[in-house]
């Protein structure tokens, strides 16, 4: 076997075992870089990175990955129309939602309309950019026993793009369960950041905390008497106004 004897090597040609060499043996900074093993992690550099460390604290893998947006300004406030992006701006956030259904008649199992979808997407824009919008208009609400409330309208971007369906109408006769929410869905070019609706009904909701440009929320209308849905909205914002 290899012998270490004193600090001073003197290795015949067997193997050293694993308790024939310590730290006493090794001088602090005697192992360089190019003593260590590769691993499998490529040299370079990486932005925002995610990375794995193993138990002896080597990085075994990284990943550059994307870094948040900055100067992100609302520019469309629910308004039906055309949207045309500045010409600078290379990515648009759109939150939407459909108009909540009207709540029924007065009856024993009066019901609340139906929370519209809600919900935020992104897409990735160049000049020219313009696509037609269509906020959803709420659901009329009923005080006539026994009848049920009207669905509110849906909301879209670019027709199919992004669309936040409305809420039904409160059934009436029927149970006192609300009307049917909406849904909120996405489609090429535009990816889902996050489908809201079932935060549709909570009062402290908010889709940036302190956001004041929170838009139309689309409720479902309440009953006892029947009031209307909430309007729908769609707010979009650019990465760059140029």
């Amino acid at each position: 076997m290899g012998i270490i004897s004193n600090g001073n090597t003197v290795i015949d040609n067997g193997a050293i075992d694993a308790n024939e060499v310590d730290t006493t043996q090794i001088a602090n900074d005697a192992v360089t870089a190019d003593k260590l093993a590769d691993t499998t992690v490529s040299a370079g550099s990486y932005t925002a990175a995610s990375i794995t460390v193993d138990a002896q604290g080597r990085l075994t893998a990284a990943s550059s990955g994307a870094a948040g947006d900055s100067n992100i300004f609302p520019v469309w406030f629910n308004q039906n129309g055309t949207y045309t992006a500045n010409p600078a701006t290379t990515k648009i956030y759109v939150y939407a939602t459909g108009g909540g259904g009207g709540a029924s008649g007065p009856v024993f199992s009066q019901s609340a309309g139906g929370a519209g979808g809600i919900g935020l997407a992104v897409i990735p824009v160049s000049a020219p950019y313009s696509v037609p919008i269509v906020v959803g208009n709420p659901g009329t609400g009923t005080n006539s026993p026994n009848a049920s409330g009207s669905a509110g309208n849906p909301t879209t971007f670019d027709t199919n793009t992004i669309v936040a369906s409305a809420g039904a109408g409160g059934p009436g006769p029927g149970p006192s369960a609300p009307g049917t929410p909406g849904t909120f869905s996405v489609a090429s070019p535009a990816t889902l950041v996050k489908d809201y609706t079932p935060l549709q009904n909570n009062a402290s909701f908010q889709l940036f905390p302190g956001d004041k440009l929170n838009p139309a929320r689309g409720i479902g209308g309440t009953p006892v008497p029947g009031t209307p849905g909430g309007a729908g909205g769609l707010v979009i914002y650019e990465n760059n106004i140029g």
